[in-house]
């Protein structure tokens, strides 16, 4: 892997990037507020997925989701410069496959609800929150937040050192 690490640092656009000296934090900043989208979009669905905030109908959370797309667009496109730019501080580090794996299960938990409870909950009641649904709501919840704690422990934890 170490090959493929220091190929992909030579390559020019890596090397292009990382010359950007304002590139990083506009990145940083970039993927914060998509982050915020994200989690503020997605945030309230699963609240109200689990059961919460029974007074705000369904339809009305479900309308905050393409902000919530449209914040992990931004996340992937800016987390794929900072690997570009510097792949050393992701490969070989546990922080960032756990990162990787929580966004896989939050991905893979969405399309199992989309696929098969999405449209059935708009036609439910206020007071109906099917089991399902609310098992979605909190793995959904907690996958993000997940995502949200090893993305900022990158530094920190998996290094190796």
């Amino acid at each position: 892997m170490n090959d493929w690490v220091m190929w992909l640092m030579a390559t020019p656009v890596s090397s292009g990037l990382r010359n950007l000296t304002w590139l990083w934090p506009i990145c940083e900043t970039l993927h914060f507020i998509g982050l915020a989208m994200l989690i503020g979009g997605a945030g309230v669905f699963d609240l109200r997925l689990m059961g919460l905030i029974k007074q705000v109908p369904i339809r009305s959370v479900k309308a905050f989701m393409p902000y919530a797309i449209a914040g992990f667009a931004i996340n992937l496109i800016t987390g794929i410069i900072f690997f570009i730019v510097m792949p050393t501080n992701y490969v070989g580090n546990g922080a960032f496959y756990a990162k990787m794996l929580f966004v896989i299960v939050a991905g893979m938990n969405a399309m199992y609800f989309e696929t098969t409870q999405g449209s059935k909950i708009l036609t439910m009641g206020a007071d109906e929150t099917p089991f399902t649904c609310k098992v979605v709501g909190a793995l959904s919840l907690f996958s993000w937040f997940a995502v949200m704690y090893f993305g900022r422990m990158l530094p920190y934890l998996g290094t190796g050192n």
